[in-house]
């Protein structure tokens, strides 16, 4: 059945990381419900002292549903992406909206060294340097994230005229700052001849 393996995969995950465990105990009594969103499938979590235990049915409410698609919830597991799934709609938090920041914090939160977990199997020597190659990769990518963001900006300023540099915005900052206030020192001069003809 998916919903063991599932919880025996989450389980061992939450038990590399006990201060995370520990934390999960908090909502030991709550039920959680993952709504994967493109295949119509619900599931509930029941968090305990020991971990989780994962059901396709439950007989109480849920305290709080995190909806989302299958992708999105394989995505918490990356550093860095939590936060993004939700700011960007990816993951939606329904029902009791502090429980689920509770939950979604703990999952920022959760801190698996998984080099030490892939030594066990490979060895130090592989794993540190797959590790580094990971670690490698990553950087690359946002490397190239920031160039092509920056090519865009240049291209867009520069070739297609369709953005202003920041100097040419600066520029235009300063004349209208420079217009606003000659027009208030011509609003002041008007009032004074009206209250001079007056």
């Amino acid at each position: 059945m998916i919903t063991n393996l599932l919880e025996s995969i989450g389980n061992r995950l939450l038990r590399l990381d006990p201060d995370a465990l520990q934390r999960f105990q908090q909502f030991e009594g709550k039920v959680i419900c993952l709504e994967l969103v493109g295949i119509d499938r619900k599931l509930y979590l029941s968090p305990g002292e020991t971990g989780i235990t994962i059901r396709e049915v439950s007989e109480q409410e849920p305290d709080v549903t995190l909806a989302g698609s299958p992708i999105a919830f394989a995505q918490l597991g990356l550093r860095g992406l939590q936060v993004t799934l939700f700011r960007e709609g990816k993951l939606e938090i329904i029902g009791d909206v502090e429980l689920g920041q509770s939950l979604q914090r703990i999952v920022e939160e959760v801190n698996i060294d998984w080099e030490e977990l892939l030594s066990r199997y490979v060895g130090d020597v592989t794993a540190h340097q797959t590790g580094n190659l990971v670690r490698g990769f990553n950087d690359w990518g946002r490397n190239a994230h920031h160039t092509a963001e920056r090519n865009v900006s240049e291209f867009l300023q520069e070739e297609a005229r369709l953005l202003a540099s920041a100097s040419s915005v600066a520029r235009f900052t300063n004349a209208v700052d420079k217009l606003r206030a000659a027009a208030d020192r011509l609003e002041q001069r008007v009032q004074r001849l009206q209250a001079l003809l007056s």
